[in-house]
């Protein structure tokens, strides 16, 4: 297992990979950290949590810069090496060929991360947190013995490269309107959590006043407005596709107040959602015919 030391090294860690070919890992750098050239047998992100480092490949006339939240992908047997600019945390998380190799979207998720060899991306306010707090889940999964261990981290370090393979291509300069970007995407994917103007300013570290103007200017839509929109369409089409019960579709898109879900959807379709069901339904036979 891998070498979780919570206090300052001079020098890398040792990583050992466990059966499941994973390892989470925590690299805390003194002031005195080196590192030479190095070629690891597994697969890597390197996420800096504090401070800043210099990352160098093989292949790179220069080195790159990144600093807190950036996330740095390195390929098996590719001849690296990194300093810190800036006393560096870094977050690990090592697989094996073998871990990719069982799905084949997994290796093509990170082709997609290291495609521009030693890429780094920055993901920035929510993205970062939710990074963030996979990879403690990840670590305490790994140092526990609950049942369904192995399961559970293949699961969490799945769900890390989707995270980042889902990340924007590129990143605009202006950073309010970048944190705004980040809490629309955020909300594209987490609707169903208990979401509030409140938490979202939170994310977006801005207060609400600006914070709601610039949303606004982003999707035509008031916060609120755009939420109930992304959670009513999801509703619909479970419904649409009778994979769920009134309820459950209700539950799964975020509502837990069965009345003021039926509020909202008469007020967004016209009709109640069993009689909004029904129409549809009767629309299809029609179309068939």
């Amino acid at each position: 297992m891998p070498t979780n030391n919570p206090h300052p090294v001079s020098s890398p860690i040792a990583v050992t990979l466990s059966g499941s070919g994973l390892a989470f890992a925590e690299s805390v750098h003194g002031p005195e950290f080196r590192m030479a050239d190095r070629v690891d047998p597994f697969h890597k992100i390197l996420y800096v949590l504090q401070g800043r480092i210099e990352f160098f490949e093989a292949d790179q006339t220069k080195p790159r810069s990144v600093g807190k939240g950036a996330a740095v992908y390195v390929n098996a047997n590719a001849r690296h090496k990194f300093t810190d600019t800036e006393p560096s945390t870094l977050l690990l998380l090592c697989f094996t060929r073998g871990f990719l190799a069982r799905d084949d979207d997994l290796g093509r998720l990170w082709h997609r991360l290291t495609r521009g060899a030693g890429s780094a991306l920055q993901p920035g306010g929510a993205w970062s947190t939710r990074f963030e707090a996979l990879w403690r889940f990840g670590l305490v999964e790994q140092t526990g013995s609950q049942p369904g261990r192995e399961i559970a981290l293949r699961a969490t370090a799945e769900t890390m490269l989707v995270t980042l393979a889902r990340l924007p291509a590129e990143i605009s300069p202006d950073l309010a309107g970048r944190r705004v970007a980040g809490v629309v995407r955020d909300l594209a994917a987490t609707f169903y959590e208990p979401w509030s103007l409140d938490r979202a300013c939170a994310r977006a570290g801005m207060s609400r006043r600006h914070f709601s103007k610039l949303f606004r200017a982003h999707t035509g839509r008031s916060f609120l407005d755009h939420l109930t929109e992304l959670r009513l369409t999801h509703a619909a089409r479970l419904l649409e596709e009778n994979r769920h019960s009134i309820i459950g579709a209700a539950f799964s898109s975020g509502y837990g107040d069965l009345s003021h879900f039926y509020r909202l959807f008469r007020t967004r379709f016209g009709h109640p959602p069993r009689t909004w069901l029904e129409k549809r339904q009767d629309e299809k036979v029609l179309q068939r015919k």
